[in-house]
């Protein structure tokens, strides 16, 4: 699926043509940004944690992949056109790319009567960007021009109680609750600006370790049949393999696959012209998020969207597969004042520090002060700490705090904070309270969480 860069000539040619070399031109110059998330949530804490979203859960964050010659990514696209010898062209590209994933402020119950299903969200948007002027042949200034957008949903469900009435909060009693089924526990739902809408169903999880094996394309299919087509899982091995020269592996990974299987409940809708011209028949994807040795973790995903196309007067299929890996840039996580150090799932690298910054959300480490009053990463002002069973003395209670690896705690505050300099290891966040309750109730009568952005 792709963007077009042409424009039709309209009964200016003049201005047509002008059109076309200005918006060339700009497109050569511009150089997107792909760090700035592309979907942000309200000011209410998402419903976030395993429990809530599976593996969804790791996914939360904006994800992008580098640019030019370095690009991860490969696209082999098919286009019907009459012209040519075969009736089709193939354009085929490096490409980068940038994900927003975002988990809603709250869940979405189906109701079955007696039991509910609940959906964990997330919204997520893609931006895709040719990287190099490499094909056709750079005669057209294609590099960094968008390729590919669209927005979407990934849902993880599973079945509890039913809550009576519209709002509860009495529940509706049921004896044999039935277990959510692992094969229809994932979905995917796109929507992409051709009119194309696809719904993926998918599950369960598969776990394993070292390198997670790529699924390859069909040679027998088009435009496969063709030898010197690059299959794109390559692009993915080929990547843990430059890693692996560095002398860095894939511990361990966890995958999941979704298909519009209409057995299991996918499906997909065409727009009238895309039916007749362009039809999306079936669509697979499967997702890889890997756990490296040097305590980073990686994305990595392929998918198959098979086309129709009508050549010299039959409908054929075609495989449209697309494959990249992509790197956390920016991620926010749930802090709760109830809790001690809480980890994080994000490691400092060696000379790569880490910034980190209030996001939303209030919370207290005594009700008792502040006239009850909740408040900000900052603490509370009218505190400061001086107690040596406190994690960090000499600042507001309440405060937001940080600690890498078993390194001295830091002060975070409302932020923006980075990590200090020459520390590694995994970032740990908490509030500055008496975390053992050496001097009083501790953590047991705190009350709130924040929400905190943190910027790889």
């Amino acid at each position: 699926m792709e963007n077009s860069i042409d424009l039709e000539q309209k009964t200016c040619p003049y201005q047509a043509q002008n059109a076309l070399q200005a918006q060339q031109a700009s497109t050569v110059a511009l150089i997107p940004d792909i760090t700035t998330p592309l979907v942000s949530t309200t000011n209410q804490p998402p419903v976030v944690g395993p429990i809530n979203l599976g593996l969804l859960n790791n996914l939360i964050g904006t994800w992008n992949s580098p640019t030019g010659d370095a690009a991860t990514g490969y696209n082999v696209m098919p286009l019907p056109q009459t012209d040519a010898p075969n009736g089709y062209i193939t354009k085929n590209f490096p490409y980068f790319e940038e994900i927003t994933f975002t988990p809603i402020a709250g869940g979405a119950p189906n109701r079955a009567g007696n039991f509910t299903q609940t959906s964990g969200v997330l919204f997520y948007e893609q931006r895709v960007y040719i990287a190099n002027n490499a094909q056709p042949t750079g005669s057209q200034p294609i590099e960094n021009t968008l390729i590919h957008a669209e927005n979407g949903t990934w849902l993880y469900h599973f079945i509890q109680q039913q809550m009576e009435g519209p709002y509860g909060p009495g529940k509706v009693q049921n004896p044999s609750i039935p277990a959510q089924d692992p094969k229809v526990q994932y979905n995917k739902q796109i929507s992409v600006p051709h009119g194309v809408s696809v719904l993926m169903v998918g599950g369960p999880v598969v776990t394993g370790t070292g390198n997670p094996a790529f699924p390859t394309a069909n040679r027998t299919q088009l435009p496969f049949t063709d030898p010197n087509i690059i299959d794109p899982s390559t692009y993915l091995t080929n990547q843990l393999k430059s890693l692996n020269d560095k002398g860095i592996t894939v511990v361990s990974y966890s995958s999941i696959n979704v298909s519009s299987n209409e057995i299991l409940g996918g499906g997909i809708n065409n727009i009238h012209f895309e039916a007749s011209f362009g039809k999306v028949v079936s669509m697979d994807t499967t997702w890889y998020i890997e756990t490296l040795s040097n305590g980073t973790v990686q994305l990595q995903y392929i998918q198959n969207i098979i086309l129709q196309f009508e050549i010299n007067g039959y409908p054929k299929q075609f495989s449209h597969i697309d494959a990249n890996t992509l790197q956390l840039v920016e991620t926010y996580v749930q802090v709760d004042a109830k809790l001690p150090w809480q980890n994080t799932g994000i490691t400092v690298q060696p000379g790569k520090p880490i910034s980190i910054n209030y996001d939303s959300g209030l919370w207290t480490a005594d009700p008792a002060t502040n006239n009850g009053n909740l408040y900000d990463a900052n603490g509370y002002s009218g505190y400061k700490i001086d107690l040596p069973f406190y994690p960090l003395q000499g600042v507001n209670m309440g405060s937001l705090i940080g600690q890498v690896g078993t390194n001295p705690p830091f002060l975070i505050g409302n932020g923006p904070v980075t990590t200090p300099a020459g520390q590694t290891g995994l970032l740990s966040l908490c509030i500055d309270d008496d975390l053992n309750a050496k001097g009083g109730a501790g953590l047991a009568d705190n009350v709130g969480s924040l929400q905190v952005r943190i910027k790889v």
